[in-house]
C-alpha cells in the first residue's frame, strides 16, 4: 500500500488509432510519428517539477489516455524511469495503464508486465457488436473478450475491465447479458460509466441530425441498478459510483482523487493536485510540446482557497461507498467551511439522498442515482 505521504502521478498518453464516437478526450489520431517528441516533453516536464518542488515518494502510476497501450513497452519503461527520478518509487507501487483490446497481443502484454505494470484495465466498453458500431469502436466484441482473457493470464497482480451504458439505442434486455459475458471471464475489477454526450463529439452531432435516438436517462438508470444488483451478485463490491471490485483489487491510484490526496499529472490536458494548488496542462499536442518543462507546474499557481477545497473533498469522497467524515476535512481545510454546508448535507439526509449518522455521511441508494443534485450544492 502506498505510504501516507506518497503521491500519485497521472500520465496522459494523447495518441489513438481512432477517435471513438463519444470522446471527448485530449486525443490525436495518425500522429505515432511524434511519439519521440512527446516522451523528451514528459521528461522534461517531470525534471522542471522535481528541481521546483524537490524530492516526491511516488505510490501509484496511472497511464491514461487516450491509448496508452499504443506505446512501445520500451517507451512505457522510459516514462517510468522518468517518475523514478522524482524522487522515490515504491517498490509495492502500483502501475495502472489503460489498453485497448486491440493491443495486447501475448507480445505486448509481456512487454508491458516486464516494462513495470502491474494493474491493467481493459477499455471493452460494450459487449455487443452492434452497440460497438454505436460508439464508433471498430472491434468485435469476441475479440475484446479475448484480449481480457490474454490480460487476465498475464501475471498482471490486478486487471480490470471498462464498460459503457445508456448508448444510442441500447437494448435494455441485453446489458445483463453483457455484464454476465464479462463476469465469466473472471476480471476483479470492473468500471461502468453512464454514456455522457458533450458538444466535442461525434455521437452528439449524431443525435442532434437524428442519425441515433437520444440516451434516455431514465433507462440509464434503470441499467445502473442492474449493473449493482448484477456485480454484487458476482462478488464485486461498489467502492465508488462507477468502480467495483473484488477485495484486495480497487484502483489505489483512482483512491487519491476520492480521497483528497496528492497528485500530478503529466502530458498534455493532464490535471494535478498538489501543494493545495490545481493546475492543468495545456490540452492541445501542438503547444504542451513547445511548453513542457519551461517552468514547473502549480510553480505560479496561487493556492486553492479553503473553502474551494473542503466543497470538492466532500463531493469527491460522496463518490465513495463509505462516505465522508467531517472531521477529517475540517482538518485539513477548516471547520468554517464545512459548516457552512452542513445544512445541505442535513437536507440531503431528509431528501432521503443521503444517510447521516453523526459526522459520517454517504449517499443512499437513491442519492447514488441522483448524487448531481448534492454536489452543485456542496461546490
Amino acid at each position: 500500500m502506498p505510504s501516507e505521504m506518497s503521491i500519485g502521478v497521472y500520465i496522459h498518453v494523447p495518441f489513438c488509432a481512432y477517435r471513438c464516437a463519444y470522446c471527448d478526450f485530449a486525443v490525436v489520431t495518425g500522429q505515432l510519428g511524434r511519439v519521440e517528441a512527446y516522451l523528451a516533453a514528459v521528461q522534461r516536464e517531470i525534471g522542471a517539477f522535481r528541481r521546483h518542488w524537490g524530492p516526491q515518494t511516488v505510490g501509484s502510476v496511472y497511464f491514461g489516455g487516450g491509448t496508452p497501450s499504443l506505446l512501445e513497452p520500451s517507451a512505457v519503461a522510459r516514462l517510468l524511469e522518468a517518475v523514478a527520478g522524482l524522487g522515490t518509487l515504491e517498490t509495492e507501487a502500483e502501475i495502472s495503464l489503460e489498453s485497448n483490446p486491440d493491443d495486447l497481443s501475448a507480445e505486448r502484454l509481456a512487454g508491458l508486465r516486464k516494462a513495470g505494470v502491474t494493474r491493467l484495465t481493459v477499455g471493452l466498453q460494450a459487449v455487443d457488436d452492434r452497440r460497438l458500431e454505436a460508439l464508433g469502436r471498430p472491434l468485435e466484441a469476441a475479440l475484446g473478450l479475448e484480449a481480457l482473457e490474454r490480460a487476465l493470464d498475464s501475471g498482471f497482480v490486478s486487471v480490470g475491465a471498462d464498460l459503457i451504458f445508456g448508448s444510442p439505442g441500447q437494448i435494455s434486455d441485453r446489458w445483463p447479458e453483457e455484464i454476465d459475458a464479462v463476469l465469466a471471464v473472471g476480471p476483479p475489477h470492473l468500471s461502468a460509466y453512464a454514456l455522457e454526450t458533450t458538444s466535442r463529439t461525434r455521437l452528439l452531432r449524431a443525435v442532434e441530425r437524428g442519425a441515433l435516438p437520444a440516451p434516455d436517462p431514465d433507462q440509464a438508470a434503470t441499467l445502473y441498478e442492474v449493473t449493482c444488483e448484477r456485480l454484487a451478485a458476482a462478488g464485486l463490491e461498489r467502492y465508488e459510483i462507477s468502480n467495483f471490485a473484488r477485495s484486495g483489487h480497487r484502483s489505489r491510484h483512482n483512491l487519491l482523487y476520492w480521497q483528497d490526496r496528492p497528485f500530478v499529472g503529466f502530458g498534455p490536458s493532464a490535471a494535478s493536485y498538489f501543494a493545495e494548488r490545481r493546475w492543468t496542462a495545456p490540452r492541445r499536442l501542438s503547444e504542451y510540446l513547445r511548453t513542457a518543462g519551461r517552468a514547473a507546474g502549480g510553480a505560479d499557481v496561487p493556492p486553492c482557497s479553503s473553502d474551494r477545497l473542503a466543497g470538492e473533498a466532500l463531493v469527491f469522497g460522496l463518490r465513495l461507498a463509505e462516505g465522508i467524515d467531517l472531521e477529517a476535512i475540517e482538518r485539513r481545510h477548516g471547520a468554517a467551511a464545512v459548516a457552512r454546508r452542513r445544512p445541505v448535507l442535513e437536507r440531503g439526509v431528509e431528501a432521503g439522498l443521503l444517510l447521516g449518522e453523526g459526522n459520517r455521511f454517504r449517499l443512499s441508494s437513491r442519492g447514488v442515482l441522483l448524487a448531481d443534485e448534492i454536489f452543485v450544492d456542496l461546490l
